[in-house]
């Protein structure tokens, strides 16, 4: 016996230096790759700095929201008319319809005296249209139809049974039915209802199934995962810890998920504040951009500042969010300086695509969350998808290290550096540069650019296309906001 196990483990042994110096005479790229190590990777790109999925680690870089940039002439979008209530808030949407190269713009209005008094439609939506994203009309659409409404001729859409508070509106991904052009969710008595629009004028529902079944009374939005073929509605949840105590709401982040928008899953609360957080979460917009979610967290102090601010999120799967340390730069939009007209309360809605820039309207109010105010809409930009950024700190030279992956393609980087950026290819296995493929051999990049490809003077990354490597960007003065294989 004692002679077996001798022989087991030099067996063993032997099995194991054997392995060892199998794998030190393979090429760099040439062991078997883990189909379950390449399924966590993102389906697509472009691949952000702060997705751990497909970056493997970091050194000497701070990671940040990228602010966004505040359009001089705001706001765009005013008070007009009487049935406008306190004002236009984005409690809604705008979209670029490219088959009539027009803006259209989705707004709630909240008429205060309705509500007090109880009585129906004390929450409506307007619509206007622009062609240029700045100049907005509102057309006098004569669709909405109450019989005691007090103005007959307006630009309130058709859709609510009892009112229509808040809405989003999508282009139907899935159907090409002219009568589902458009898609849309909204909250009102009996909850958070799917409807359909020709138009986005008059809107058609069933009020049947609803995503949620309770009052959600927050801007729900919805988003669909077009790699995985479904739909998530982020709203608030029924369940929560603070329930039965006095002046204590329900503002908090939920997500309910359907592949069909008829038949829906229960509400799954998905964030909630943390220590040294605000005690409220007031809702949540959420987009996507490659295969990342991108959330812009409503921030809200009641009994304190009693005002709305924003954070920028992410999650990889809808459900699991991250965070920026707490020291770290945030907020994508600041509040306006005292007086002006967001100085109160900021609320992002999802970006119009224009070109090489994101769009993003959002509502803002002079007055705190505890008076209505004045709100009124704005435009806010940035450059195509840069939300975060990975800069190298002062003087130092910072490193960014991906993980294993397959080489589909060429190098392009979204980037800027007022010194360079270069980057290295290294072995997938052993993490070593390969030859010729160094940083030195890159041909660096400065300047900025959104798309721009990279090189190792005469080669590029494709000519390695289906082998397993690792890049590692070397960053001097330099910040990097996502790359690509195209």
């Amino acid at each position: 016996m004692y002679l077996y196990k001798i022989g087991c483990l030099a067996l063993s042994f032997f099995a194991l230096t054997e392995g060892f110096a199998q794998n030190n005479n393979l090429e760099p790229w040439e062991k078997r790759k883990s189909d379950r190590q390449i399924d966590k990777l993102p389906a697509k790109g472009p691949y952000f700095v702060i997705d751990d999925r497909i970056i493997e680690d970091r050194w000497m870089i701070e990671r940040f929201v990228v602010p966004l940039e505040k359009y001089a002439g705001n706001p765009v979008v005013v008070k007009e008319h009487p049935w406008e209530g306190s004002g236009p808030l984005l409690g809604g949407k705008v979209l670029f319809d490219p088959q009539e190269q027009l803006y259209k713009m989705w707004y709630s209005v909240w008429d205060s005296a309705s509500y007090y008094s109880k009585l129906p439609f004390s929450y409506n939506i307007s619509y206007a249209e622009s062609t240029d994203g700045i100049k907005w009309e509102k057309p006098i659409l004569n669709v909405f139809d109450r019989k005691d409404a007090s103005y007959k001729k307006t630009n309130l859409i058709k859709l609510g049974r009892e009112k229509t508070q808040d809405i989003d509106v999508e282009f139907n991904p899935v159907s090409n039915a002219p009568e589902n052009k458009f898609v849309a969710i909204h909250n009102e008595a009996g909850g958070v209802f799917v409807s359909y629009s020709a138009d986005g004028k008059t809107f058609n529902s069933s009020f049947k199934n609803p995503a949620v079944w309770y009052h959600s009374d927050t801007r729900n939005n919805f988003v669909y995962d077009e790699v995985r073929k479904r739909w998530f509605v982020y709203v608030r949840p029924r369940a929560f810890a603070g329930e039965g105590i006095k002046h204590v709401n329900r503002r908090r982040i939920a997500v309910v998920e359907s592949d069909d928008l008829v038949n829906w899953t229960h509400e799954r609360t998905v964030m909630v504040p943390e220590e040294g957080d605000v005690t409220d979460f007031y809702g949540m917009t959420v987009i996507r951009r490659g295969d990342l979610f991108f959330g812009f967290l409503q921030l809200y102090a009641p009994g304190k500042t009693e005002k709305v601010t924003a954070e920028l999120v992410w999650s990889d799967d809808a459900y699991r969010w991250y965070r920026l340390p707490a020291d770290a730069q945030k907020s994508p939009l600041n509040l306006g300086t005292e007086n002006e007209w967001d100085a109160g309360q900021i609320r992002i809605s999802e970006p119009v695509i224009k070109g090489d820039e994101m769009l993003f309207y959002y509502s803002g109010n002079r007055s705190n969350h505890d008076s209505p105010g004045s709100p009124a809409i704005g435009i806010a930009t940035t450059k195509l998808d840069r939300l975060f950024g990975a800069r190298s700190q002062a003087d130092t030279l910072g490193r960014i290290l991906t993980r294993p992956f397959e080489v589909n393609g060429d190098l392009f980087i979204n980037a800027d550096a007022a010194g360079e950026i270069r980057v290295e290819v290294r072995s997938a296995i052993r993490d070593e540069p390969l030859e010729g493929w160094t940083a030195e051999d890159c041909t660096p990049f400065t300047g900025s650019g959104l798309n721009s490809p990279i090189s190792w003077g005469n080669k590029k990354l494709s000519d390695l296309k289906g082998k397993m490597v690792r890049l590692r960007f070397t960053l001097m003065d330099g910040t990097l906001y996502s790359f690509d294989t195209l």
